[in-house]
Order: C-alpha cells, then sequence, then structure tokens
C-alpha cells in the first residue's frame, strides 16, 4: 500500500478570488465602450458600459462575501493517507482546523458525484452519499478532525477528462452554522479502482 501523504485545499479556498478576478475582465468593455462613449458621443456605447459595469460590481460583490464566508474559518487542509484512496481499501485523513478546541462539526459527509444531461443543461448530481464521525483532537491552537473510511466495491473511481461528459468525483465535506452564516468546506479526494 502506498502510504504516501497528501494535502488538499478546499474547493472554496478560490472561489472569492475567481469571481473578482472575472470582475476585472469584465472592466476591460467597461473601459473600451466608456472610451467609445467619450470620442463619438454614443449614448448607446454609454447604455454598453453601464450595463458591463453592473456586472463588474455583481462578480466584485458576491467575490468579497464569498472571501470574507470563507476567512470565517480560514485554512483547512485535508491530508489524506495514502494520497489516493482505492475502492474497497481504507483510508485515512483528517482536517486542520485553526482554531482552539473547535466543536462545531459532528459529522462529515463522503459523496460521490457524476456529470449528467438533466433536461438541456449538464450538471454534477450526487449519486452516494455516506456520513461518518470524526474523532476530535485538540493541538494547541489547532483542531483535527480524524477519520477513516472505506469506498465500497462497486462505486466508480473519479474520471475527469476535459471533454468528456462521463465526469465522476469524489469529496468529503462538512457544513455548520455561524454567525447566522452557513460555512461549508468541500475537498476533491482522488478515487481509484
Amino acid at each position: 500500500m502506498d502510504e504516501s501523504k497528501s494535502v488538499i485545499h478546499s474547493e472554496e479556498k478560490n472561489e472569492g478570488k475567481g469571481l473578482q478576478i472575472a470582475s476585472l475582465f469584465f472592466a476591460i468593455p467597461v473601459l473600451s465602450l466608456t472610451y467609445s462613449a467619450i470620442q463619438n458621443q454614443s449614448l448607446g456605447s454609454l447604455f454598453g458600459a453601464v450595463g458591463f459595469l453592473s456586472v463588474v460590481i455583481l462578480l466584485f460583490v458576491i467575490g468579497s462575501f464569498k472571501k470574507k464566508k470563507y476567512n470565517q474559518l480560514g485554512v483547512t487542509p485535508l491530508t489524506l493517507v495514502p494520497s489516493v484512496c482505492t475502492i474497497g481499501t481504507e483510508f485515512s485523513g483528517s482536517i486542520e482546523i485553526g482554531r482552539e478546541n473547535f466543536n462545531k462539526v459532528n459529522s462529515l459527509s463522503v459523496s460521490s458525484w457524476k456529470y449528467r444531461k438533466v433536461s438541456d443543461s449538464y450538471r454534477f448530481e450526487k449519486v452516494w452519499e455516506s456520513t461518518l464521525t470524526p474523532t476530535i483532537k485538540y493541538n494547541k491552537n489547532n483542531t483535527l478532525l480524524e477519520f477513516s473510511f472505506t469506498i465500497p466495491i462497486g462505486h466508480k473511481p473519479s474520471y475527469k477528462r476535459f471533454f468528456s461528459s462521463n465526469k465522476h468525483h469524489w469529496e468529503i465535506s462538512f457544513e455548520f452554522v455561524e454567525s447566522m452564516n452557513s460555512i461549508q468546506r468541500r475537498w476533491k479526494i482522488p478515487v481509484q479502482a
């Protein structure tokens, strides 16, 4: 068995930054349409600039909200042993939370997701889920959520080819409420047959 470790960062880590960076790309048409409106005294270009500006502001505000929500709990790396999970073989892991005596997470969810066509669009749909109870250990300034789990035989491994319509991934997640905000963390884990 490969006893190497892998550290996986949560999916939420870059969501806010990504939206804020996307807002910068929409700022380019705002500048060009504003310049065009000033040069040509075109009302149509000005309305176009205002439309793009509203998208820039919306993406930036949503990105700021997601970053603020992520920072409420901070960095939460998942360490897996072995580095790739094998179907039918037990794997263990730990989630490090940078808070003393953190006890708001009582269960973790392990789920399998498949990329499916629903109506006229494609999206990921949960096809299997199981709940597990972590062992909570307190360190100096951190809390560790330790767990072990076996993915049952008969399930599909991770598959994520770019143009494939048969994508499949596994994730570990938890969710809790703090200060009237639902805080969620998700980690995609590599699973092989």
